[in-house]
């Protein structure tokens, strides 16, 4: 009897330590995606590329990652956290001004939403069908560019990234890590590999 009172009441005492998930300081990051850890992306365009953490976004948000683009071509994006191994190795980004990188840069912008022609309101069906058959092979042949802002800020943080990497002392070696491709081959045990 005495047994089940004080697990029921170190199990009380456990549940009252649990933070809200509605608070700020609530978290679901790994301790090892710090920033300046070396990632491996394990999904998307740049899947089996290794980037530098920048930083988490606020509000529990993805991490920010960048390649440099230099070295892999990964430009900074975001990306969440379970489609990430970080590593053990490490890069010292305390220079990098990472203070710029907000969600606002990773916003779209917003598309402008078409106007009804009078064929449209009146009924002139195969009219309308033609027109917006034109626009659908239009927008199909359209590239989205990058912003100029953002094209600055890729460069303003790659070049203090690789200014980062090669003050460290094994630079060189740090540098041709970021450009290799991540691969498990047949007879690899990743199981057993220190990340």
């Amino acid at each position: 009897m005495a047994a089940t009172k004080s697990a029921a009441s170190a199990a009380k005492r456990k549940a009252a330590k649990k933070v809200s998930r509605k608070s700020p300081e609530y978290t679901t990051l790994r301790k090892s995606c710090a920033p300046g850890a070396i990632a491996i992306i394990l999904a998307g365009r740049f899947r089996g590329r290794r980037a530098v953490i920048l930083k988490q976004l606020p509000h529990n948000g993805p991490l920010v990652v960048s390649g440099p683009m230099k070295y892999n071509g990964v430009p900074i994006r975001r990306i969440d956290s379970r489609y990430v191994i970080a590593t053990s190795t490490t890069v010292d980004i305390s220079s990098v001004d990472t203070a710029s990188i907000t969600a606002e840069v990773f916003q779209r912008p917003k598309a402008e939403k078409p106007t009804k022609s009078e064929g449209d309101f009146m009924g002139d069906k195969q009219k309308a069908k033609a027109e917006k058959a034109a626009k659908k092979t239009s927008k199909a042949g359209k590239k989205t560019l990058v912003s100029d802002a953002r094209a600055q800020l890729q460069k303003k943080i790659d070049a203090a990234l690789i200014a980062a990497i090669k003050k460290d002392a094994q630079g060189k070696e740090k540098a041709g890590y970021l450009r290799s491709v991540f691969t498990v081959k047949p007879g690899d045990a990743p199981h057993r590999w220190n990340w």
